[in-house]
């Protein structure tokens, strides 16, 4: 288990704004970490994260919590990661493809209009169809864009729109720490 840390960090000001508004509107001053559900209390007037927060275009059943907010006129939802999944301090591994996930690239204190679990997709299984399990983009030629993952696609094989990148939560396993 690693040691607490009082290591916290800004958002940039405008995404103060919008986090801040968000989570008064849903009544909370603490998000939970999507993987390994630790608290994580985002401060009154500058919203302080331990972690980096994300925005999902879809909601998570694995989270007790939900914290809607709108983009660009696009429903999201706010999640976090600890600085510990991120760092890889929890080994964190798809359930898939038993690879693991590193989330070091992420730059801590900041918050991604995108979900960022489904922006580097590991392997086939984070790239199929919601509906019909086939491929609607090849693991080897992926997106252009880490935000593309969160669009909505169409399945060119069943004709079913989206956001078939996005999966669960539960599609990656915390394993101990180290």
């Amino acid at each position: 288990m690693s040691s607490p840390r009082l290591i916290f960090f800004f958002l940039t000001f405008p995404s103060c704004r919008f986090i801040l508004s968000a989570l008064s509107a849903s009544q909370r001053n603490v998000v939970n970490c999507a993987l390994c559900h630790r608290s994580l209390p985002v401060f009154e007037q500058f919203p302080l994260v331990d972690g980096t927060l994300f925005l999902s275009p879809s909601r998570h059943d694995e989270i007790e919590y939900d914290v809607p907010c709108h983009l660009q006129g696009r429903l999201m939802h706010l999640y976090g990661i600890c600085v510990d999944c991120l760092e890889g301090v929890h080994k964190i591994v798809c359930i898939k493809c038993k690879s693991r996930w590193d989330g070091s690239w992420h730059q801590l204190g900041t918050m991604y209009t995108y979900d960022i679990l489904a922006a580097s997709p590991c392997c086939q299984a984070r790239l199929n169809c919601k509906h019909c399990g086939k491929p609607v983009v090849d693991v080897r030629v992926g997106m252009q864009y880490f935000s593309e993952y969160s669009n909505v696609q169409q399945c060119p094989h069943c004709g079913n729109l989206d956001y078939h990148f996005v999966k669960p939560f539960s599609s990656y396993k915390v394993l101990e720490a180290y």
